[in-house]
């Protein structure tokens, strides 16, 4: 319980300190050069400068989620840390890091330095680990998949709790989305529980 206190007011004084920032993420990109720059640029920002790059909403979402929960049988806070950590950093097919960082890497960094658990490297090996759980019955740190190539599994992404979900987009980086949208309801594959 303290720890979670402790993380909702980090998050909220997170969230003054960033109200101030000005973030020209929400641009759309016209030309896939320009798009780049544009990554190239995020990916030279270190530590609180990522962080500014948060929107307003993202922010009220993931502390809105991490206070719903009240059951400490697994490290949320650890696991919703190392997500906002992660927060806007840029897509990168094959990355690994917090200068570029595709689906699977994502989802294998989160559990590996916030739980210890090993996953492994592509989404679609990922789909075969833990326990396969129905759509209805998603809970915290769920990983869920997606077809968003039209043959078998090719996405993946942390289930956070009322319908959201936190993942590396090709065409945002790592963000938050809901499960319910057009895109990402229409391919959902299944989910797969790893936290014991």
């Amino acid at each position: 319980m303290y720890a979670k206190t402790v993380l909702c007011l980090t998050l909220v004084m997170l969230f003054y300190v960033l109200s101030g920032c000005s973030s020209s993420e929400g641009d759309d990109y016209k030309v896939e050069q320009k798009k780049v720059a544009k990554q190239e640029e995020h990916a030279s920002l270190s530590g609180i400068q990522k962080k500014g790059l948060i929107e307003q909403s993202s922010l009220e979402k993931l502390t809105n989620i991490v206070s719903e929960y009240s059951n400490t049988t697994i490290d949320r806070d650890a696991v919703m840390i190392k997500i906002i950590e992660l927060m806007n950093t840029p897509y990168l097919w094959g990355g690994t890091t917090s200068n570029g960082i595709d689906c699977s890497a994502f989802c294998q960094r989160v559990m590996k330095y916030a739980l210890g658990i090993d996953l492994p490297r592509t989404s679609a090996m990922q789909s075969q680990v833990g326990e396969y759980v129905e759509r209805e019955n998603l809970q915290f740190g769920d990983l869920v998949f997606f077809n968003t190539r039209g043959r078998g599994v090719s996405h993946v992404g942390i289930y956070l709790g009322e319908g959201i979900f936190a993942h590396s987009s090709s065409s945002g980086g790592v963000k938050t989305n809901s499960l319910n949208e057009d895109y990402y309801n229409s391919r959902y594959l299944w989910a797969r529980r790893v936290i014991k």
